[in-house]
């Protein structure tokens, strides 16, 4: 079996929706079985309990590896359709079996469940070089309404360089004066600051106040 990395990378796996989707548990890692280009082909994913996954794909007319749809310089029109329906599998456990994990702060975990559970809406992920920042816009506009950013401390003038999690949100000018204290509440960063502002998800701010300032922001998103 061979191992697959990027298809994981910033994410957790959810036993129960593993089981769910079909895996079997035995000896400490999950196991998958299906079939590709009309049982022409078997593939099986192995799921370890470290997050390791792997797999491999057996040709049912020889009983071999077949490996082909791996070489990404040598595969063809045949070996492209099997890339294709071996990486369908693998996006479909991913989305049905994994959480995203780019977030580590509970406080931004706990956000991203406020935010869907009160207004349906996803955390996107705009930026290639910037994949631990995130927005939220509001469905009937595609406002954006909260920006959840992975930062330096120092870039919201702070005197240090630990690394944070903060969360950006629209209120009226006037508003945005009375929370700025440069302690709790930041001027935004890199967003307008006149109406926008910056709260770090490190405690500092209770999260029942965040969800009050979540609330303000997705009506002023209309």
């Amino acid at each position: 079996m061979r191992e697959v990395k990027d298809l994981i990378k910033d994410k957790k796996i959810d036993l129960k929706r593993l089981e769910k989707f079909g895996f079997k548990l035995i000896n400490k890692s999950y196991y998958y079985h299906t079939s590709l280009l009309k049982n022409q082909f078997k593939m099986s994913v192995k799921i370890s309990l470290d997050n390791s996954i792997f797999t491999e794909i057996i040709d049912t007319e020889t009983n071999e590896p077949y490996v082909l749809h791996l070489l990404e310089m040598k595969r063809s029109g045949y070996s492209e359709k099997v890339y294709k329906a071996y990486n369908e599998v693998l996006e479909k456990i991913q989305k049905e079996c994994f959480e995203d994990e780019r977030f580590k702060a509970n406080y931004t975990k706990e956000i991203i469940e406020y935010v869907k559970n009160n207004y349906g809406d996803e955390l996107e992920f705009l930026w290639e070089k910037s994949p631990k920042n995130a927005v939220v816009r509001r469905k009937s506009t595609k406002k954006w309404y909260v920006a959840i950013l992975t930062i330096s401390k120092r870039k919201i003038g702070l005197d240090s360089n630990e690394i944070t999690e903060v969360i950006n949100l629209h209120n009226s000018e006037e508003e945005i004066k009375k929370l700025i204290d440069c302690k709790k509440y930041f001027p935004a960063y890199h967003m307008n600051k006149k109406h926008w502002c910056t709260i770090c998800l490190d405690g500092t701010v209770e999260l029942k106040e965040i969800y009050k300032l979540i609330d303000i922001s997705y009506e002023l998103a209309e």
